[in-house]
């Protein structure tokens, strides 16, 4: 039986439909019998989250977790799903995920099943979609927040998941929300981010777009400064649309949407945005439920704060540091015992890879603390008292890892714990430089690099210092050391903070004020010639092979007849939603704009590319030249071009048919008709 929390009848979409499964085992046969290559079934299987790791022949899955939420019966299912499917430790994300490994592909199915039947879903958790959609940790719980951020984030994840916008994009979108001006969803390194704000008397929210981290790291603009609730998924949908229409789909290393940013300036893509905006919530949007809004009974904090915090129900918050976010099967099993014995139905991840128990009474508290002690996690007091250090897996996994990141934050952890400097101080570490573990927004950070050292490849970090998450501001780049000499910078970097920093100086305020010449001479000390191991990185036994060779799936292929399908579909859509408005015209022009779509994958089947921007009876004549065997294209065609001179709601109907005619055509192609080409164009053209 699914959980209460994740149910809402009233919403457009569930999480999960049978059908999600059964598309999934119809691809992944179709990959299997080789009537899909490599590239386009890893396009498919990506938008099920499923994720090719740097071990041949097995996957990651990524279970997606709207705005972080989960319950008992969550954490048991994915539990199960780790222990029956995968190998080693789950891993919660800092997009609040949760991440299992190496499972075999011949098995992906039958785990999906297992999490499909629980109400989990792992649609569009990768390849280029929207991803997860992220809120704060205290969501629903934070007596700073107006309104429920992860209720947000769940219910527009339902108004998306599934639409054929969003299911093949330029490259992917991260989205997140926040429900005070703390920002605890960190709106400003997202693609889109959404903060809820009271502005004259009325509640709604803030719109910043266009950031991002990577090797171009960039903070979000503003582009609405009050929307309310109802247009949010208005928002999104602009920010979809701008997506697909201005991202570069040749060169996937710019084609994130803070390139459209950098493309066409600041004022420039704000202008664009609001007049999609305007234009798109002009149109019927999906369902929306209305939130429950609150006034704040605290003011909004730099930090959030982590430990034992009294909700604005009184209840208690109680926040569970998970070390790098790894739990074992037996652990996940556990945590959900002890939230049942607590009488606790709601938890979040964090992005923070840790977790939190909402609704805790004040009785439970003490018996609640104690269980997650015994199976080896901790309850700091608060943010102020425990280190934070974050990573992603890196070479343990990743197949364009450069540093056993992982590994490597296993000690920073280790070591800080016995550092008392090291409390309130944040540590993110990235196995390169895509910023998986959040380097940018750290009081340190580090991201892994090859560098050569007498000609032979030693991994070494980049030092990054004083990044803010709340503010935008990235860290300011540092040196580069060897990686085992990482550990003892760190050490340098905190004692000098402690001994240095002017009353309420943030770090990047004292990094700033010591300048580079300021970090070098604090790092001195360590002798970078002679570091024991140089050419062995954290955890591994052999010598560093240098960075990878290997094609990671971040930026997923193209299957672009799964693209022209989805395109066409959404035009088809655009059209009917203009139709019930009455804007005919609007209406008729949608629809052509899917019938290119349609007629540009009847020309990729044949292996002819076209262009974006291509006009219809250029593509019309391709067709009729690559296509005119076959008698249900010509007479679909032909249909289309009768109803052109016709009413906008038939010509749409025309356009639906040979929508239809084109996917059975590209997917089971009937025997061919004897036709000229000749005869066809003329048909065409007696059809004008």
């Amino acid at each position: 039986m699914l959980d209460a929390i994740h149910v809402d009848p009233v919403l457009a979409e569930p999480l999960v439909r049978d059908s999600d499964l059964a598309e999934y085992r119809r691809g992944l046969e179709r990959h299997r019998l080789g009537e899909w290559d490599g590239e386009r079934f890893t396009a498919f299987r990506l938008r099920f989250g499923v994720y090719g790791q740097k071990q041949p022949g097995v996957q990651m899955v990524r279970i997606k977790i709207p705005g972080g939420r989960l319950s008992p019966s969550w954490l048991r299912t994915i539990g199960a799903a780790n222990r029956r499917f995968a190998q080693g430790d789950a891993h919660l994300t800092t997009r609040q995920d949760v991440q299992i490994y190496s499972v075999p592909l011949d098995q992906s199915a039958e785990l999906l099943e297992l999490l499909y039947g629980n109400g989990i879903t792992t649609r569009e958790a990768c390849g280029n979609t929207i991803r997860n959609l992220t809120a704060c940790a205290l969501a629903g719980a934070c007596p700073r927040e107006l309104v429920d951020a992860g209720k947000v984030a769940d219910q527009l994840a339902r108004a998306w998941i599934r639409h054929p916008l969003v299911q093949n994009m330029p490259r992917k979108l991260k989205f997140s929300v926040s429900g005070c001006a703390t920002d605890c969803g960190h709106s400003t390194i997202h693609d889109l981010g959404l903060i809820a704000v009271e502005k004259d008397g009325a509640k709604g929210f803030r719109i910043v777009a266009g950031g991002g981290l990577g090797s171009l790291p960039r903070p979000a603009v503003e582009v609405l400064p009050f929307v309310a609730e109802t247009d949010l998924p208005a928002v999104i949908e602009a920010l979809a649309r701008l997506h697909q229409r201005y991202s570069d789909r040749r060169n996937r290393n710019a084609s994130r949407v803070k390139f459209v940013v950098k493309r066409f300036g600041e004022e420039k893509f704000r202008t664009l945005f609001v007049e999609e905006f305007d234009r798109v919530r002009a149109l019927p949007q999906r369902p929306w439920v209305g939130l429950e809004w609150r006034d704040a009974l605290e003011a909004p904090v730099s930090r959030a704060p982590v430990g034992l915090i009294t909700a604005h129900d009184g209840s208690v918050a109680l926040s569970v540091l998970v070390p790098l976010g790894i739990l074992s099967s037996d652990q996940l099993d556990r945590l959900a015992e002890i939230a049942e014995q607590a009488g606790v139905s709601d938890l979040r991840a964090t992005r923070e890879q840790n977790l939190v128990f909402l609704g805790v009474a004040a009785d439970k508290v003490d018996a609640l603390v104690a269980g997650v002690r015994a199976i080896g996690l901790q309850v700091p007091a608060s943010a102020e008292d425990a280190p934070s250090v974050i990573s992603c897996p890196g070479t343990t996994t990743c197949r364009i890892g450069i540093t056993n990141s992982q590994n490597f934050a296993r000690q920073a952890f280790a070591s800080a714990q016995l550092d008392p400097l090291a409390k309130g101080i944040s540590v993110h570490v990235s196995g390169c430089q895509n910023s998986c573990g959040l380097h940018h927004i750290a009081d340190f950070g580090l991201h892994g690099a090859a560098k050569k050292v007498d000609g032979r490849s030693a991994p070494h970090y980049q030092l990054h210092i004083g990044g803010e998450a709340n503010s935008g501001a990235i860290g300011l780049s540092g040196p580069t050391i060897p990686a085992k000499l990482a550990d003892q910078a760190l050490s340098l970097l905190r004692q000098a903070l402690a001994a240095g920093r002017q009353p309420g100086e943030s770090v990047r305020g004292w990094a700033e004020r010591l300048g580079k010449d300021g970090i070098e001479a604090i790092l001195a000390p360590l002798d970078m010639a002679q570091a024991d191991g140089l050419f062995v990185d954290w955890g591994d036994a052999v010598d560093f092979p240098g960075a990878p060779q290997a094609k990671g799936e971040c930026a997923a292929p193209f299957a672009m007849d799964l693209c022209y399908a989805d395109l066409a579909d959404d035009a088809l859509i655009a059209a009917d939603r203009n139709l019930i408005v009455g804007q005919s015209e609007q209406a008729r022009a949608e629809a052509s704009q899917a019938l290119v779509f349609a007629l540009r994958r009847l020309l990729h089947a044949r292996g002819v590319t076209s262009e974006d921007g291509v006009a219809l009876e250029a593509v019309e004549s391709q067709v009729a030249q690559t296509w005119g065997d076959v008698a249900a294209v010509v007479e679909a065609l032909v249909a289309v071009r009768v109803a052109g001179g016709q009413t906008a709601d038939l010509y749409r109907e025309a356009v639906a048919y040979l929508l239809d005619t084109v996917t059975e055509a590209v997917t089971a192609p009937p025997p061919p008709v004897v036709a000229e080409i000749g005869d066809i164009t003329a048909l065409l053209g007696a059809a004008q």
